[in-house]
């Protein structure tokens, strides 16, 4: 990359610019070190937030992911509820520790682009994302890491609530899988076989990761190849 920043290596990783799994390891290297060396701080804007636990945890830094979600130090998104905040900021510190109001500009207080990583919350810490448009096929893909021992999230489709949810039990996994009527659901657990899921509720088992790796980087648009607690 000619600029060596976490924003440069995201968009590269996440819209598919680099060729090769060595390269998307190197890269996800690259991308992980200097998040590690801030100290799990955040360090992208705009077009970087939306992305970086993706690319992190896309090539294999899941711990890595989770510790940036979980960082409480300023520059960091629980940095902002620290300080009260109920809706996402414009910049990391539109209020400073002290209370009060950076005297800087872009200090808005509801600002979507860095709540952006709630995406990846939904898809990844909790597993839950639409295989289809319309929410008419679900993928249910939990990638549990970094601490929290649960999550769960919910969602009404057209057809109905969706959920999906899991728990740490000792060394398994437990996912809670709720399928609308009409709706089916693709079931990828870290460490076993993707399995399929019709209407109603569903309980599956895994063992519980230490590690998670997985391939895809941004949403998914169709059915993927084979291959403590946050509440969303």
């Amino acid at each position: 990359m000619t600029e060596e920043t976490r924003t440069a290596y995201a968009l590269a990783l996440c819209f598919r610019l680099l060729e090769g799994d060595a390269e998307r390891a190197e890269a996800g290297r690259r991308l992980a070190a200097p998040v590690a060396e801030r100290g799990h701080r955040i360090g992208t804007g705009f077009l970087g937030t939306p992305l970086v636990c993706d690319a992190l945890a896309g090539t294999g830094h899941v711990d890595t992911a989770y510790r940036l979600l979980t960082q409480r130090a300023c520059p960091s998104w629980l940095y902002q509820v620290d300080m009260g905040a109920t809706t996402v900021w414009e910049r990391w510190d539109s209020m400073l520790p002290d209370g009060s109001v950076n005297p800087g500009e872009m200090t808005s207080f509801n600002h979507y682009a860095l709540g952006a990583v709630a995406d990846w919350m939904h898809r990844t810490v909790a597993g839950l994302a639409p295989a289809e448009p319309g929410y008419r096929r679900l993928l249910v893909r939990p990638r549990p890491g970094g601490g929290p021992t649960w999550a769960r999230a919910e969602h009404e489709t057209p057809y109905g609530r969706a959920g999906a949810g899991w728990s740490r039990e000792g060394d398994r996994l437990r996912v809670d899988v709720v399928v609308p009527p009409d709706v089916t659901a693709l079931v990828d657990l870290p460490g076993a076989e993707p399995v399929e899921a019709g209407p109603g509720r569903h309980t599956f088992y895994a063992p519980f990761p230490a590690t998670a790796r997985w391939r895809p980087c941004a949403p998914p648009t169709a059915v993927p190849e084979p291959v403590q607690g946050t509440r969303i």
